[in-house]
């Protein structure tokens, strides 16, 4: 899915870190303020390393 679907109701304003789900099994880490801020990390990392970004199985605020 994609990430702004799995954020509903998980990320808030004002920071956080948030550990994402991906790929039925790998998992990554991020720092954001907001949902466009995780968003921008997100599809950062997902070109960095060939992801689609799409394959979210998750989304928890650490």
């Amino acid at each position: 899915m994609t990430l702004a679907k799995a954020a509903v109701g998980v990320v808030r304003a004002g920071g956080g870190t948030y550990n994402i789900g991906f790929n039925d099994g790998d998992e990554t880490q991020f720092d954001a303020y907001d949902l466009p801020e995780l968003l921008e990390c997100w599809i950062g990392f997902c070109a960095e390393n060939g992801f689609q970004t799409n394959s979210v199985d998750y989304v928890e605020r650490v």
